[in-house]
């Protein structure tokens, strides 16, 4: 049979106050390598996939401003590894605390993302230990998108009710986050969306790399 090689968007979102300053350490040097190596197998097993990283990184706009939420471009993998490595220095946690922040705007903002046109797979890995702000709470201050949408709109996004690049067939969000927050009320209204419980204020220090691989069934 013929093989074709698939587009797989990869966005990570990640929660980055200064208390998460370990973990976004422990994702850059251990983390993402694996992560790396899993993935490259896994494109090699049927006729391989255009494999594509981007980062979001958020705070709380109320503290942070027009900085509390930052976006890369998607780098190709491995063939803009290096670059990506390069940009991975960059990202440092810093500000905020264990307090709820503006993650379900760093959501819709990763389901936005330019993501590789035609057949393919999205997918969206999100990780925090606090709640989040409500949707719009942090309108009127710097930076604050005017146009954002409410949460019914970033359902919509998701579902394919509203533009985006997102395909209903491939899309795939994994959201690690603590219980009985906004974020694990999400999971569970969103169709092909993992949520995988964490500490709260315990800097994901109880997630491992292999819990990752497991909600993905990678290993």
């Amino acid at each position: 049979r013929t093989v074709i090689a698939m587009n797989a968007d990869i966005v990570f979102v990640l929660d980055a106050p200064a208390t998460m300053g370990v973990f976004i350490d422990r994702f850059r040097r251990e983390f993402l390598p694996e992560f790396t190596k899993q993935i490259e197998k896994i494109a090699q097993k049927d006729g391989g996939a255009d494999v594509r990283y981007k980062f979001i990184i958020f705070r709380d706009y109320g503290s942070e401003g027009a900085a509390a939420i930052k976006q890369s471009g998607f780098y190709k993998i491995p063939e803009e590894e290096e670059k990506l490595n390069h940009e991975m220095l960059y990202i440092e946690a810093g500000g905020g605390g264990d307090s709820p922040e503006n993650g379900l705007e760093a959501i819709y903002y990763a389901m936005k993302s330019e993501f590789a046109e035609g057949a393919g797979t999205q997918t969206i890995f999100f990780f925090t230990d606090a709640d989040a702000v409500g949707l719009g709470e942090r309108r009127g201050c710097e930076g604050y998108p005017e146009d954002m949408v409410d949460e019914q709109g970033l359902k919509d996004v998701w579902a394919g009710k509203a533009p985006s690049r997102l395909t209903q067939k491939g899309k795939k969000l994994v959201i690690v986050a603590p219980e009985n927050t906004a974020y694990s009320r999400l999971a569970g209204e969103l169709d092909k969306t993992i949520f995988k419980p964490a500490a709260k204020s315990g800097n994901l220090n109880d997630i491992g790399l292999s819990d990752m691989f497991e909600v993905l069934g990678l290993l």
